[in-house]
Parts: C-alpha cells; structure tokens; sequence
C-alpha cells in the first residue's frame, strides 16, 4: 500500500471546528461549489453511476485545492478523470457489496459503507488505486472508529432533511463534500488547515 496513505491522526474530530471551516470555504466561492455539486449528482445519474465517482473526486480536489489558496473553477469537477478507473472501481465496489449487505442483514451493508466511505479521499489526495483506497478506509474506520462513524451519521442525517427542500439540498451537497474533506484531513492529517477567511 502507499505510504502516503495514513489512517491514525487525531482521536477525534471537532465537529464545531470542522462546521465553521466548512462554512468558511464555501463562503468563499459559493457559486463554483454549487456547480460543481450539480455536475456530479446530474452527470452521475445520468450515466448511471458511472461517472460519479471519477467528478466526486474532481470535487474534492477542488476543495482541496482551494485550500491550498489556488484559484478553482467549475472545470475542477472533471480533474479526477485522470483516476478514473480507480474512482469506477471503488463506485462499484460499495454499489455491489452495501447492496448485498443490505439485502442479507442490513448491518453488513452499512460496516461497508462505513468501512469505504473514504475510499474517494484517498483517490483524490494520494492518487491512490482502487484496492488502495478501500483499504486506506477501512484502516481508517478501524483507527478512528468514532470519528469516521460520527461524520457519516451527520453526513447521512443532514442530507436526509435537506432532501425534502429543494434550497437545502443544493446547499447541503457542496457543504456535505467540504465537510467530509476536511474531516478525513482532520483524521489523517494530511493536508493543510484552511486560512480563515483567505479570499481566493
């Protein structure tokens, strides 16, 4: 496995902390990370799945790349197409082992999608293959079992009741990805923190 692929950083994540940086981001550049949010849920389903996951980890390294201070744009979304048999394979791999898991005992799907929930984050930051980023994950969930299932439930929960309004929804899908970044930073600490109030 890549070495750069970490799974043991802080004990646990702070979820005011991490709220208000994420709000800090997307302050920032609102409409591009709106965008973007739309691209991958409309082109994701559109395909049917199939180029979801390559435009989710474009997604995140914009994030990622917006925290580093460079400027992004809406073409960001298409960046993780050079990992795109990898974030395909990783696609698949929940899709068919959290619907088996969920058709057999319910539980064995949800400890995949806990256990694999990272898989993309590891794409986009290490550039990781496929088997690499489920792996990374999984480490992960078995590192900072508390951290990784906390951030899932809120993540889960927030776009559930946003589901039912329009405006919250297409609020939620960019903050949810900014949250999800920097809470998988938090946990590997793998990248900078983001300057508040850093104009880009």
């Amino acid at each position: 496995m890549n070495p750069d692929i970490r799974g043991d950083g802080k004990a646990m994540v702070d979820v005011a902390d991490l709220s208000k940086r994420c709000w800090a981001l997307f302050a920032q550049k609102p409409v591009e990370h709106v965008l973007v949010s739309l691209i991958v849920v409309v082109l994701g389903s559109l395909t049917l799945g199939v180029l979801l996951g390559p435009l989710y980890v474009g997604q995140l390294r914009m994030i990622e790349k917006q925290q580093r201070g460079e400027s992004i744009s809406v073409q960001d979304a298409f960046s993780g197409f050079d990992s795109f048999a990898g974030a395909l394979l990783v696609t698949l791999s929940i899709f068919v082992c959290a619907s088996i898991g969920m058709v057999l005992l319910v539980v064995p799907g949800l400890v995949v999608i806990a256990g694999w929930g990272f898989a993309y984050l590891f794409i986009a930051r290490d550039r990781a293959s496929a088997s690499e980023a489920l792996g990374g994950s999984w480490n992960l969930l078995k590192t900072q079992t508390v951290s990784v299932l906390l951030v899932l439930l809120l993540v889960i929960v927030v776009n559930c009741v946003a589901a039912t309004f329009v405006l919250a929804s297409l609020l939620v899908g960019p903050l949810s990805a900014i949250f999800y970044t920097l809470a998988f930073q938090d946990m590997t600490e793998g990248a900078p923190q983001p300057v508040p109030g850093q104009i880009v």
